[in-house]
């Protein structure tokens, strides 16, 4: 039996209406001055070219509900800084904190959950990256000077400490005004001899804190049986600092009514007991609460959400693997590579090779009418540039003499040696020998919307483009899209295969829907397995996600980035072009982590990704 819901429509539109009037008559003040802040947000960019340089590694940056500071690779920043006067200055405050959180992130640095240790941690560190930073960039002792004497400043003037609080406080102000420190051990016990008294000591604005992602998992924990709800609500979540992950107590089932106001104001964070998890999308009335509502526990398991609250969580451990497949498969086994250990973990992950029916071609008539014109236009482009005749230096016959080949066959001759007998330029019609994969993201992020465009939609139309010229010009292709649940259950379905028409891939492509997780890793390895069965002079690996690696076990964070990295690494060890594109703003953060130099694109609108994708494939042909 469900739940009890008391619904009063009319007594809620009455309160809702009241309170917008209220809130327009009396509005409340911004959380900060514009004239004198300066957000986070517009300089998040800089900023991270500053923070990846220091750092000498891909961290992201994120906003914090607070002061934030250091969370595995996540730098968490304010949303906004105004300490001082202005923005010019507050900016240079954000150039500071990113430096020190960049310069500890070298030490690499974990909180332990314990208060005490985790503020004596926090100094040492932040004492370590400031005289490294002091000796490594003259500059930055300019900017540390001007924004320490701000932070210090503000703290001088701020209520005095107490107890431990006061002896905490002291020695970040020591750090700031650059005494010296005592050592950790003396810290901590200064710190355990003193009592809690009064309120604590805020943290510093200029290193922040190290954060605990804390996740607890002991059992395996069981995989939804439910659907997911397709087309719900997604938004971005407020920030969150701390993580840490809660067990579903279903034996804690409090059938317990919700009455309709519990949309408006009341809503708490979430311990793991079960009260209601009923899939309704109802997001959009919960918004506003939720925006003061401490996100920082996780829960696995239950139905799946109807509507998503899009959070960014680095998540860096351990988590006990759940595996489901069936009686009948077979599977693939695959290398994974531990970045931490620095080591593969061998046959770690399983790939089901996975067949899908040919499908309808409605789905494809129709998209292609959309893109008719655009593949017309690019084939034409296309037909025109292998047309074209292009010089080949260095040939043993052709229409004029190859000087640079003369000049170093002279040149050659005077050394003693015998020359190169090519000294002839040829035109000649370009040969395209090229086998292309397209390996396609079908995870449940795909789902989310862009620009009034469902994800996967569009990248379903851009490989309907890419697969309509590679049929006409006669180039081989093979589509398959991924998504895992673990490292146990990677599914590569076979969307269109070497040797199959591509009229079966066109039907296939309208079967495509959301699922399951994007472990790229396993999935990039049986490509480049797929692709080096084949005799081509150009062999390209197109893969289309949001550059966003994670999985329901262990695969967020470094170690799924620098799963793919080494995955990039071993495709072209192989000759194979690896390329990455997509849609997604947010994967410029990661994409350049994984595929390096020049192997990625990032689109700002969405109906871009089909000509851009045919661009990249002609590219490399």
């Amino acid at each position: 039996m469900g739940a009890l819901r008391l619904d009063l429509d009319w007594e809620l539109g009455v309160f809702k209406a009241a309170r917008a009037l209220w809130r327009s008559l009396v509005p409340e003040p911004g959380p900060y001055s514009p004239e004198r802040a300066a957000v986070l947000e517009p300089l998040t960019p800089r900023l991270r070219v500053v923070a990846q340089l220091v750092a000498a590694h891909p961290v992201r940056l994120q906003a914090a509900r607070g002061v934030g500071g250091l969370r595995g690779d996540d730098l968490l920043l304010p949303p906004w800084i105004e300490l001082a006067a202005d923005p010019d200055r507050n900016r240079i405050l954000y150039v500071v904190r990113v430096a020190m959180n960049a310069g500890m992130h070298r030490y690499a640095p974990r909180a332990s959950g314990d208060p005490i240790d985790d503020a004596v941690a926090t100094l040492v560190v932040a004492e370590r990256a400031w005289r490294a930073l002091y000796d490594e960039l003259p500059r930055f002792r300019v900017v540390w000077e001007e924004a320490a004497t701000t932070c210090l400043a503000a703290r001088r003037a701020g209520p005095a400490c107490r107890g431990r609080a006061a002896v905490l406080e002291a020695w970040r102000q020591n750090l700031l005004a650059g005494a010296p420190l005592p050592s950790a051990e003396t810290m901590r016990r200064a710190l355990r001899d003193r009592a809690e008294v009064g309120p604590p000591s805020p943290e510093a604005l200029l290193w922040g804190r190290l954060i605990l992602a804390e996740l607890e998992h002991q059992e395996p924990v069981r995989t939804s049986d439910s659907p997911a709800g397709p087309g719900g609500t997604e938004v971005e979540a407020p920030s969150i600092e701390d993580v840490k992950v809660v067990e579903l107590d279903e034996q804690r089932h409090l059938e317990l009514p919700i009455h309709a106001f519990e949309k408006v104001e009341t809503l708490e964070g979430f311990s793991g007991s079960l009260r209601q998890l009923d899939g309704e999308d109802d997001l959009d009335d919960h918004l506003e609460a939720l925006q003061e509502v401490d996100l920082s526990n996780l829960v696995r398991g239950g139905p799946e959400a109807a509507a998503v609250l899009r959070a960014e969580v680095g998540l860096e451990a351990d988590i006990p693997d759940v595996a489901r497949i069936g009686d009948d498969e077979e599977a693939i086994l695959y290398d994974e590579w531990d970045p931490r250990r620095r080591r593969y973990r061998e046959g770690w992950c399983r790939v089901y090779p996975t067949a899908l029916p040919t499908g309808s071609q409605r789905w494809a008539d129709e998209a292609m009418e959309k893109h008719c014109a655009l593949i017309e236009q690019l084939y034409g482009r296309l037909v025109q540039w292998r047309e074209q005749r292009r010089c080949r230096p260095r040939q043993l016959d052709g229409a004029s003499i190859d000087t640079d080949a003369v000049v170093d066959a002279r040149a050659t001759l005077a050394a003693g040696r015998e020359p190169d007998p090519r000294l002839y330029r040829a035109w000649r019609r370009h040969q395209r020998d090229l086998a292309t994969l397209v390996l396609m993201d079908l995870s449940l992020s795909t789902d989310s919307w862009f620009e009034d465009r469902r994800v996967l939609d569009v990248s379903r139309e851009a490989v309907l483009v890419l697969g309509e010229l590679a049929h006409r010009l006669g180039d081989r292709l093979q589509v398959t899209g991924f998504a895992s649940h673990t490292r146990n259950r990677v599914r590569a379905f076979g969307i269109k295969g070497w040797r199959e028409p591509w009229s079966s891939g066109r039907g296939r492509l309208g079967l495509l829907r959301p699922q399951g997780y994007t472990r790229i890793g396993p999935a990039l390895r049986h490509a480049t397995a797929e692709l080096g069965q084949i005799d081509a002079s150009h062999r390209v690996l197109l893969l289309l996600t949001d550059g966003k690696p994670t999985d329901y076990d262990r695969y967020e964070g470094r170690y799924g980035l620098g799963d793919v990295r080494c995955a990039v690494r071993e495709a072209r060890s192989r000759g194979i072009a690896v390329h990455a594109l997509t849609v997604d703003s947010r994967a410029r953060e990661a994409l350049p982590a994984m595929m390096g130099p020049g192997g990625w694109s990032v689109l700002p609108h969405p109906d871009q990704l089909p000509e851009a994708l045919s661009r990249v494939w002609a590219r490399h042909g």
